[in-house]
């Protein structure tokens, strides 16, 4: 179990889970929603493989992360709301998620590296 949270074991998680999510899309093609890109669904397995991360030193860099993800959403709803006079669930969600699947990346990039250092 210790091989799991290990930093090559968190890489092993992600390649894992990235082919199992482009072998569903590929078995499922006629039925995958068109909208839906694999890097929508690795989001929670970078938030997870982050949290994995903890106990090997990327503790102390985790509630920032965290603390910046609530931001962004703040910050989402506040200027969809200013620039089209209104709140649209689908777009907020469709934007907030984009922008979360590059901050998690960045993010689990920077636990990797504080923890591999």
């Amino acid at each position: 179990m210790t091989f799991w949270a290990s930093p090559a074991g968190q890489l092993i998680i992600l390649a894992l889970g990235w082919a199992a999510i482009r072998l569903a899309r590929r078995i499922l093609r006629h039925r995958w929603p068109h909208d839906l890109l694999t890097w929508d669904l690795m989001a929670p397995l970078f938030l997870l493989c982050s949290l994995f991360l903890i106990p090997r030193g990327a503790g102390q860099l985790l509630p920032w992360l965290v603390i910046g993800w609530m931001v962004i959403g703040i910050g989402v709803a506040v200027l969809q709301a200013i620039h089209n006079h209104e709140l649209l669930y689908p777009k907020f969600l469709k934007t907030f998620w984009r922008l979360t699947d590059l901050y998690w990346v960045v993010g689990f990039s920077l636990c990797f590296l504080l923890t591999i250092s």
